[in-house]
Formats: structure tokens, C-alpha cells, sequence
């Protein structure tokens, strides 16, 4: 049996659906986060709550264990299994490598001048927590290095490989430790048949992918405001990793800054949906410095619009070896923004992308990390 420990998140319901086309009623998945009821997983016969794994586990006889985003619940949950004779896979999602164990290290991802919610939240008498603070993620990147170590068998990446370069380049203990290949955003399954064959058709502008803290929409506001959008809208995904004193800080700063032109997205939007609204989009800027909005980036490529990103970033560096078109966003100029994509620029992101991240490729990906 091979266990799955995930999150209640959107992508988990495919990552179902594809292992069990791989590997039929050989999977087991326990949603980590959740004792009972899910919001987001579909729940089926061989997908638990954490509370009823604890009770069925001596039912599983289990081969390999598949952790999806490593925290500190899957590794307590890793911790209680006898792993004579399994396998364990740790597939990296940006936040359990960068958050945890990158950033107490000094790896840079949020940009503090222009943080209005970083000044807020690191001013005054909050400033005297800081050496707490870092002494705590500090010995919490401890915990985890030592259990990759100890426990885990391979490194699995999702889309970008560098990921890999970075964690051995801060923890070279971890050298030793083999790599493999996987996605979770197989572009034909994503996008459906009728937009696989579609392209941004819009003139809007779109900030960001989520309220994470290391999106820094202050940045990216702050260098739009001294360009001319003209009419366009500029929409600013903010409904997922919500965190309600961030979301408040990049709305005020938005409409300050832009107006009416600011259109933050609050609620959850149907992929189907947010999918069709990415269409409308032909300038696509992430000031994210460490990976993460991969899904966001691969479908904005491979509709034609201007991917702006961080040079020296890791997804810029990932976009980059791949030889796709993406463009600086520290450079970013009015004729940048003003000028689409080249059609023949958009074509070869495109082929690239059908390439790599399609459901065929995943099939093959998935079956080969059991070998």
C-alpha cells in the first residue's frame, strides 16, 4: 500500500484521480490536516481523516510513503510507522523547503521596504520577539533536516528541479540523498480541451496567485503605479493562503495606489472559472523570490501572456533552463507592458510547456518513482 500524507488542498482530488490511474486500489490517502470533515477532498473509500488513519493503520500493510508538503504532523505521523522495508518520498512544495528550511538560513523572500504589513508586523516592541523568532525556526529547520536525513529516502520536486540545487546547496549532509522528477500540473488536465487550444485574448494585468506574505504585492504595486495601465484591470488573486491582516495591507496600498483599476479576488474561484478569467490576461507579474505559483506560471506561459518574474529567482533560473521567454521584473518598462507577447516567443513557450507538463509525462513520472 502506498500512503499518502496530504493536506485538505485543490490540487489534492487530481493527485487521487492520477495515482490511482497508475497504481489502482494501491493507494491510501490521509488528509493530515483534518480529524474529520474535508472542505476541499472528495471523500472516498480509501481516503482518511488523520483521526481514522489512527484507528484503521494496523489495517495497511504499506510499501512506500509519499509525503505531500513535509510538516511537522506528517513527520510525527512518519515518526509512529515501523519503516523497516518502506520507502519514503518527501515531494517539495516550496514552502516546506524555503519557509522551513531555507529562510532560517538566510535565504531572502520577502522584500521589507515596501512591506507595509513587514513594517507593521516587525515595529516597536514586536521587534524585542525577533531573536526568538529566529532562534525558534532556526531549531525547527534542525527537526526537519535531521528527519530528511533519517527518514527520507528520496527528494521528489515538483516542476522545478533546482529546488533540489538549493536545498543540497544549504544542506550538504543531504547530498547523498537521490533525486526524482514529478508535476502536479498536467497542462491537458488543468486547462481541458477547449482552452488547450486557447490564448490570452485580454489586455488585464494580474498580480500574484495567492495572500502569501512572499508574493510582495507592495513591490509590484508600487512599480505599477508609476507606469500608465490605461483602462486595464489589474486583478489580484487573494483568496487562498489567506492571512487577513496581509490581505487588508496589499488592499489599502491597492487602491491607493491604483483605484478603481485594483480588482483584489476574495473569494474561491472553480479552476473552470479562474481558469477562463486567466484568458483575460496578457501581463502576468510574481515577485515571488523563492518558488512557489508554479501552476499559475506554466498556464499564464502557455496562454501567451508576459510572464514577469525576479531575476536570479529560483522559478526565473527553472524558466530559464528551459528555455522559455520570461522577463525581469526588476526591469519592467511602460513599453514592456504595453507590448504583447511576440507570437513566435509565445509558440516556443507553448511547445516547451505541452512537452514537459502534460498528463502522459505524469503517468510516467508517477510510475517510475516506486523503481
Amino acid at each position: 500500500m502506498k500512503l499518502h500524507l496530504v493536506n485538505d488542498e485543490k490540487i489534492i482530488n487530481r493527485t487521487i484521480d492520477m495515482f490511482e490511474e497508475a497504481f489502482p486500489g494501491e493507494n491510501l490517502f490521509v488528509v493530515t490536516n483534518r480529524t474529520k470533515n474535508f472542505r476541499i477532498v472528495k471523500k472516498q473509500e480509501r481516503v482518511l481523516s488523520r483521526t481514522e488513519f489512527k484507528q484503521r493503520q494496523k489495517e495497511f500493510q504499506i510499501s512506500e510513503v509519499y509525503i505531500h508538503w513535509l510538516n511537522n504532523r506528517k513527520m510525527e505521523i512518519v515518526n509512529q510507522l515501523n519503516l523497516a522495508n518502506i520507502t519514503v518520498y518527501w515531494i517539495i512544495w516550496g514552502l516546506d523547503l524555503y519557509n522551513q528550511l531555507l529562510a532560517p538560513k538566510g535565504f531572502h523572500m520577502i522584500d521589507k521596504e515596501t512591506s507595509s504589513y513587514y513594517k507593521q508586523k516587525h515595529s516597536g516592541l514586536k521587534a524585542l520577539e525577533l531573536p526568538f523568532r529566529k532562534w525558534r525556526q532556526q531549531t525547527v529547520a534542525r527537526k526537519v533536516a535531521r528527519f530528511i536525513r533519517e527518514k527520507v529516502d528520496y527528494i521528489v520536486t515538483d516542476t522545478t528541479e533546482n529546488d533540489y540545487d538549493y536545498l543540497i546547496r544549504y544542506y550538504p549532509e543531504l547530498k547523498d540523498k537521490p533525486w526524482k522528477d514529478f508535476f502536479y500540473y498536467p497542462l491537458d488536465v488543468v486547462l481541458g480541451n477547449e482552452l488547450m487550444q486557447s490564448k490570452t485574448t485580454g489586455t488585464n494585468i494580474a498580480i500574484g496567485h495567492s495572500a502569501s506574505v512572499t508574493n510582495n504585492h507592495e513591490y509590484i504595486l508600487q512599480r505599477l503605479s508609476k507606469l500608465n495601465i490605461g483602462t486595464r484591470q489589474v486583478i489580484v488573486p487573494l483568496s487562498y493562503g489567506v492571512k487577513k491582516k496581509y490581505v487588508e495591507a496589499v488592499i489599502s496600498t491597492g487602491k491607493k495606489l491604483l483605484g478603481e483599476h485594483f480588482v483584489p479576488l476574495r473569494e474561491f474561484m472553480p479552476l473552470s472559472e479562474y481558469n477562463k478569467l486567466q484568458t483575460s490576461i496578457n501581463v502576468a507579474l510574481f515577485a515571488n523570490l523563492r518558488q512557489e505559483a508554479i501552476g499559475n506560471i506554466i498556464v499564464y506561459l502557455y496562454l501567451g501572456a508576459k510572464v514577469f518574474l525576479p531575476a536570479g529567482s529560483p522559478v526565473y533560473e527553472w524558466a530559464q533552463g528551459h528555455g522559455l521567454t520570461v522577463f525581469d521584473l526588476n526591469k519592467m518598462t511602460q513599453q514592456d507592458i504595453d507590448t504583447p507577447l511576440d507570437e513566435a516567443q509565445h509558440q516556443r513557450n507553448r511547445g516547451i510547456l505541452s512537452t514537459l507538463y502534460n498528463k502522459d509525462r505524469m503517468m510516467k513520472l508517477i510510475k517510475a518513482l516506486p523503481e
